[in-house]
């Protein structure tokens, strides 16, 4: 157990290290929050919401830490391959699920920054002010949060080891889940056969909790159910990417299928 955590702590590490020596990376992780704080704050401040600036820090930190796990999480596996450095990492002694997940956890504490910059510009060059109704449920939301979606980057990371076109799909998945998960918007407003597809997606109920929290909890029920139903989908997403790195491990041991050719 020690091993692992060591493991992951220093996979972790240099995942982070590399990870602001990309460009893109870079731009996903400092400039686009502040693009994104500008949009929104222009779409809120008409809205006539007293509190519309923390729907303007939650929408656009959102957006940026769903995009830093779409180019870096996601990405990881097509920059592995294309380095010749994926055969291996799956070869090395250390489980490869303990790798991946110790690079999706440096790049979610890093996707987590643009929170920051967002209120930080908003507050400094907009005149902005925000205040959360109920921190304590902010804490948790915020914590659970966090842990879905390294449970989503986790299934994505499964998907794309055996997928040749990690690349396109990586690309694919990155609008969709935003208008789907309501960050900006409410899904109610989207075509009926489209809210399935958004309940079976983590941010969706993410937003919702942390949106909840800011606004102040008038009672516990709605918290607690919404709660619940992320933490089951989370613990849904670890279980299906378990069971695919295990299906991966059969096929690429027999078909060796991780490399470019």
């Amino acid at each position: 157990m020690i091993t692992v955590l060591e493991t992951i702590y220093s996979t972790a590490k240099l995942q982070m290290k590399e990870a602001v020596t990309r460009p893109t990376f870079r731009f996903c992780l400092l400039i686009q929050p502040i693009i994104y704080s500008l949009i929104t704050y222009k779409m809120f401040i008409n809205s006539g919401h007293d509190n519309f600036v923390a729907y303007t820090v939650l929408g656009t930190g959102i957006l940026t830490l769903w995009s830093c796990i779409c180019f870096s999480s996601a990405g990881d596996i097509e920059r592995e391959r294309y380095m010749g450095t994926l055969q291996v990492i799956y070869n090395t002694p250390t489980n490869f699920k303990v790798i991946i997940l110790g690079k999706i956890l440096g790049n979610t504490m890093l996707g987590l920054l643009p929170f920051f910059i967002s209120f930080a510009f908003v507050r400094l060059f907009l005149g902005g002010d925000m205040y959360i109704k109920d921190p304590m449920a902010f804490g948790i939301s915020m914590i659970i949060t966090i842990a879905s979606f390294m449970g989503i980057s986790m299934l994505f990371a499964a998907v794309f080891t055996l997928s040749r076109s990690s690349r396109i799909l990586m690309n694919c998945i990155e609008y969709p889940v935003f208008i789907l998960c309501g960050i900006l918007f409410p899904i109610e407003i989207l075509p009926k056969w489209t809210i399935p597809l958004s309940y079976i997606l983590s941010p969706t109920w993410a937003v919702k909790l942390l949106r909840l929290s800011v606004e102040g909890l008038e009672g516990n029920d709605i918290f607690c159910k919404y709660f619940g139903i992320l933490t089951t989908i989370t613990i849904i997403y670890f279980i299906l990417s378990n069971i695919l790195f295990k299906i991966i491990d059969n096929k690429t041991r027999i078909k060796a299928t991780l490399g470019v050719v």
